[in-house]
């Protein structure tokens, strides 16, 4: 079987290749469990989300369930409600499920939104750009332990050259030199 995301890197690979690797484990027979469905809960937040839009867990569920090959789906719980929250899909009504609002998303609207993707790889200065920014969604959107994860790496948004490397390729024309700033000034608090 062909593999296409790297092993140890978190969400490496292109939307395509994803696919694919979903497509090649259904017709291997493989299983896939998803983790962080809600995107470390920024998909339940309109400012946050990368639909701009407020998505339900259950809708975020049912998606990464509809995935070819995918058999589990495995969100974070951190409390008692966060379990009945992520347990009420089991009841949760066709219309409930239904998460067809995403399909308005366009690469149009996703002008200036950050979504972690690789296409800016590699950086000069050799920052993993898409991993720093993940980490800062996750900050904003009210993550906890982001910050912790964002210290792991050896570079930091405030190692950022302003080259404009990643800013001439980014297709959703992310200001990606200011990003870092800001990024640098939120995690340096």
């Amino acid at each position: 079987m062909k593999w296409y995301c790297q092993k140890g890197e978190y969400g490496k690979g292109e939307v395509a290749e994803h696919a694919q690797l979903y497509r090649d484990c259904e017709k291997e027979g493989v299983g896939i469990s998803v983790m962080k469905p809600f995107a470390g809960g920024q998909l339940l937040d309109e400012k946050t989300s990368l639909f701009k839009r407020t998505l339900t867990h259950t809708q975020c569920i049912q998606y990464a369930l509809d995935r070819p090959a995918v058999m589990t789906v495995l969100p974070g719980v951190r409390s008692l409600d966060d379990l009945y929250t992520a347990l009420s899909y089991v009841n949760a009504s066709p219309e409930e499920r239904d998460y067809s609002v995403i399909g308005e998303f366009t690469p149009a609207s996703a002008d200036g939104v950050r979504v972690c993707c690789s296409h800016i790889q590699p950086c000069p200065a050799g920052l993993n750009v898409g991993l720093i920014n993940k980490y800062y969604n996750l900050a904003l959107a009210g993550d906890e332990l982001a910050k912790g994860h964002y210290d792991k790496p050896p570079l930091h948004a405030g190692d950022c050259v302003k080259c404009g490397h990643c800013e001439s390729r980014c297709s959703f024309h992310v200001k990606q030199k200011r990003r870092m700033a800001e990024i640098a000034a939120c995690f340096s608090k």
